[in-house]
Order: C-alpha cells, then structure tokens, then sequence
C-alpha cells in the first residue's frame, strides 16, 4: 500500500509538497513556486526522503508554475545527495517556462530527466527504469 502526504496550501505557503511512497520508489510531488522562501521546507523534505534509503526518487516537477535558481539548487542537491547513496533519481519535467529555466543554466541535459516516451506513471510505478524506453527489435 502506497503512503501519501501533502502538505496543506496557506496564503504564505506557495508550494505544495506531496509525498509518497510505492515499494522502494518515492516520489516528491510539487505544485506551485519553488523559490528562496520554500528551500528550507525543501530541504528537509529532501533529508527526510532519503533518511528512508528509497531505490528510486522520483521528482515530479509537472505541477510547477514557477522555478528561481534556489529551487535549481534544490534539485542539483537531490541530484548529488541521492547519487551518493546510489538512489536512482529520475525527474519528471515541469512545463516551459520551469524547464527553460534548467535549459538557460545548461542542466536539461545533464539532471536525469524523463524523456519523450515515459509517462509520469511508469516513473513511480519502477525503481529501475532505464534512461530511454527499450528499444524494441522485431524478427526480421
């Protein structure tokens, strides 16, 4: 049985952050803006998803409006620190404006960033996928 939190929307709060957890994958949902004013809330949720030792890390960034150089930082920190404790991270993209942000500072592709081909519920449904969809050979 899967496990889900998120926590609850205030005037002051402008980022909403889900999460949730499917076998040894977890996955950090977010709505809203990350910016400087929601990088300490991040930043503990990213320690406390780890702390859990998951497989796989899925970030969905689908539901951003908005993203500002804190909230990069934010995912090059769960980038490396889940690199060292060798969890898969796999990054579902959020819209234009929040992936142009990452295309501007040269990390659409460098962070590990679901490509053309994955859908967000094959990410939280397997700790192991690999960077492409298979190619599929046919018998000639």
């Amino acid at each position: 049985m899967a496990a889900s939190r998120i926590s609850p929307p205030t005037d002051r709060l402008r980022l909403r952050v889900g999460v949730s957890e499917q076998g040894t994958t977890t996955t950090i949902s977010l709505v809203g803006e990350w910016d400087l004013a929601q990088q300490p809330a991040m930043r503990r949720t990213i320690v406390n998803v780890l702390a859990r030792l998951p497989e796989c890390v899925v970030l969905d960034l689908s539901g951003l409006d908005f993203i500002d150089s804190a909230g990069i930082h934010g995912v090059l920190e769960l980038h490396k620190r889940s690199g060292q404790q060798q969890a898969r991270l796999v990054i579902v993209p959020g819209g234009p404006q929040v992936q142009r942000s990452f295309e501007l500072v040269g990390l659409a592709e460098i962070l590990p960033f679901l490509r053309e081909g994955w859908s967000r519920g094959q990410a939280a449904a397997s700790p192991c996928l690999p960077k492409r969809p298979a190619e599929r050979s046919f018998p000639s």
